[in-house]
C-alpha cells in the first residue's frame, strides 16, 4: 500500500478518531479526576475547620469553664472541711466546758446524733472498718 493511499483508508481515519476520542477521553478523566482529587482535599479542609470551628472549639472552651468550676468547687469544699472541723472542735470543747461547769447537763440534754449521710465526711474516725 503506497503511503498516500493511506489517508484515504477508511481504517486509517477511524484508527485516528478512535486514538484521539480515546486518548482525549483518558486525558480528560484523569484531569478530571486528579481536579476532583483536590477539590476533595479543600473540601475536606474547609469540612475540618468547620468541625473544629463549630464544635472542637465550643467543647474547649465548655471543658475550660467545667474545670474553672471544678476548682472552685474544690475550693468551697475545702472550706466547709475547715468549718466542719472547727465546728466540731468547738462543740467537743462545750461538751468538756458543759460537764465542768454542770455534770448532769448532758444527761438531761443528750448530744444530738450525728447523721449517718455526714459521718463519712465530719467523723470519718467513727466509722467502722469494713
Amino acid at each position: 500500500m503506497p503511503p498516500l493511499d493511506l489517508f484515504s483508508s477508511q481504517e486509517f481515519w477511524t484508527a485516528v478518531i478512535v486514538a484521539l476520542v480515546g486518548g482525549g477521553g483518558v486525558g480528560a478523566i484523569i484531569g478530571a479526576v486528579s481536579s476532583r482529587r483536590k477539590d476533595t482535599a479543600q473540601i475536606a479542609a474547609q469540612a475540618c475547620d468547620i468541625l473544629t470551628d463549630s464544635v472542637i472549639k465550643p467543647l474547649r472552651e465548655q471543658v475550660e469553664s467545667q474545670e474553672e468550676q471544678i476548682q472552685h468547687l474544690e475550693s468551697q469544699q475545702r472550706k466547709y472541711f475547715a468549718l466542719a472541723a472547727y465546728t466540731r472542735s468547738l462543740f467537743h470543747w462545750l461538751q468538756t466546758f458543759c460537764e465542768i461547769i454542770e455534770p448532769d447537763f448532758l444527761a438531761n440534754h443528750p448530744k444530738p446524733h450525728l447523721p449517718d449521710e455526714l459521718r463519712a465526711d465530719i467523723a470519718p474516725e467513727t466509722l467502722e472498718d469494713e
